[in-house]
């Protein structure tokens, strides 16, 4: 008898809090039901500046660069809605040579309801012996995984009679979350996401500058022995405190190959001039 009667005085106010609850989680499900499902995709390109190169009319003082490889391993990627758990998953770390390509490369994609994916999150990170080969032959996969390396370039760089290459390695890791992606899924059609990688950032003067110049006459200079290749131990030998460009801020950064490997933290973008967090 006071069971029944307990069951009789529910608080009026929670019961309706209650079913207005049980009312959001099944408009939310109905909602997906009525726009339906299409196609969720993911891309990875280095747009014309890596497939190309970089023109010396962007440079602010005459060089001009082109990329035989850019090589970069990244995974972890995670595509959702706004506020909620990832739609499209994929953890995979793989190597990509973005210099090879002509035009964006598809990774992957996945069922998803019809709507918009403005958070997407993925990781810049070393190669191990579990990177896989994207669209990077086996032996550039090699290369990154036997040195440990997120991120490898090889090209030149020239400016009238003056030819410089370089080759180089670094270890950077970073994590890009979130990035503001611009995808939004038709129903019955599809939308992709796009890790764009900026290739020029590593040519930047200032870490800091919201406007900062691409040059490479520093990195020139520091080719100290004069036999056309600048490496990264010489990089690393030249001072850049008393240069004008080159701003660091507070960043501990004192020599040029400091400054590259901050530099190359921050090239992971999202549907072409998106930003990430890092």
């Amino acid at each position: 008898m006071n069971s029944s009667k307990n069951r009789r005085i529910i608080n009026p106010l929670l019961a309706l809090a209650l079913s207005a609850g049980l009312g959001l989680v099944i408009g939310c499900d109905d909602a997906d039901a009525t726009r339906g499902e299409g196609t969720l995709g993911v891309a990875i390109w280095g747009e014309e500046f890596i497939e190309t190169g970089i023109p010396a009319s962007e440079f602010a003082d005459g060089f001009g660069v082109t990329f035989d490889s850019f090589l970069i391993n990244v995974g972890e990627i995670t595509v959702a809605r706004e506020g909620e758990e990832p739609t499209l998953t994929a953890p995979a770390f793989r190597v990509y040579d973005l210099a090879s390509l002509t035009g964006p490369l598809a990774i992957t994609t996945t069922a998803a309801p019809a709507a918009a994916y403005g958070h997407t999150a993925y990781t810049l990170a070393p190669a191990t012996a579990g990177s896989e080969a994207g669209n990077a032959t086996a032996a550039d996969r090699q290369l990154l995984v036997d040195h440990g390396w997120s991120l490898y370039v090889e090209g030149q760089a020239t400016n009238g009679t003056v030819t410089k290459t370089f080759a180089w390695g670094f270890t950077t890791q970073a994590v890009y979350d979130p990035c503001h992606s611009t995808a939004e899924v038709p129903d019955g059609g599809q939308a992709t996401v796009q890790l764009t990688i900026h290739g020029d950032h590593l040519f930047y003067d200032d870490a800091t500058s919201e406007e900062p110049a691409l040059r490479f006459s520093d990195i020139a200079q520091a080719d100290v022995d004069a036999d056309g290749e600048v490496t990264l131990e010489e990089l690393a030998a030249y001072d850049i405190t008393a240069l004008p460009n080159y701003g660091v801020g507070s960043l501990d950064i004192d020599d040029l190959r400091g400054f590259l490997e901050h530099m190359v933290a921050t090239v992971g973008h999202i549907d072409g001039e998106g930003h990430c967090s890092f």
